[in-house]
């Protein structure tokens, strides 16, 4: 894998990182805004279902793009090009949904029974929303440690991430799976597992470079679940992180 060429590199990826990427996350934001402040007057019913996606997309960019304003200073900077290309297409491939209005009619019609759309939709909106709020959740304990980039920052060990070292990825599995549940058409069967698949690649990335800098981060991983909690955790001989 290419590495990246030189030091001074990284740092613009840094750079970029807080000062283009927080104001990109913020428009999305304010376009989402835009959005909602324009349907929610004329929507109803089955609506709403359209609505809840768009508002959560607004708190999520909005959150994501005030913490990586105010990120901690990065103690490693992105060592190969993969620590920003894979992050980068984890983070932007949700625009691909925009574009299924573009695929043919056939692959966009729901695969479920008319009976069944409804209880589904709901379904996929409960799904949705208490997947947000574990993704906040966990956006909000990280702070100022949050970032897009593979590097390495403070480790948060406290709050939701004591059970799962990506409580942030346990949400938007949550939110894609409902996302898949409101749709259950051909297109969001096949865009969501990739979106899926780029979010664990991200987050196995990650791992690997904490791993490197940090052996309080390789006990971590030996107690806790990668996204979703461990029903036992394995007896360890060295105290565990506060």
């Amino acid at each position: 894998m290419l590495k990246i060429p030189g030091r001074e590199a990284a740092l613009t990826a840094a750079f970029a990182e807080r000062y283009v990427l927080s104001l990109v996350y913020l428009y999305f934001a304010w376009v989402e805004f835009h959005v909602v402040w324009l349907i929610w007057p004329v929507s109803s019913g089955a609506g709403f279902v359209g609505i809840s996606r768009h508002l959560i997309a607004l708190l999520l960019n909005f959150f994501v793009g005030i913490l990586l304003l105010l990120s901690r200073r990065i103690a490693v900077p992105p060592q190969k090009l993969k620590d920003i290309l894979v992050p980068l297409a984890t983070s932007f491939f949700n625009l691909t949904y925009n574009t299924i209005h573009w695929f043919p009619a056939s692959v966009q019609k729901s695969l479920c029974p008319s009976g069944w759309q409804t209880p589904l939709a709901v379904s996929g909106l409960l799904l949705g929303v208490i997947g947000s709020a574990v993704a906040l959740w966990g956006i909000l304990y990280l702070g100022r440690s949050f970032g897009v980039f593979v590097v390495v920052r403070k480790v948060i060990f406290g709050g939701p991430y004591q059970w799962v070292r990506h409580p942030m990825y346990l949400g938007y599995v949550g939110m894609l799976a409902g996302l898949i549940l409101a749709n259950f058409s051909v297109a969001y069967f096949t865009l969501v597992p990739i979106h899926i698949g780029l979010l664990l690649y991200r987050g196995r990335l990650e791992e690997t470079r904490l791993s490197e800098y940090s052996a309080e981060y390789q006990e971590y991983r030996k107690r806790t679940g990668f996204i979703f909690p461990r029903l036992r955790r394995p007896a360890l001989d060295t105290p565990e992180a506060v």
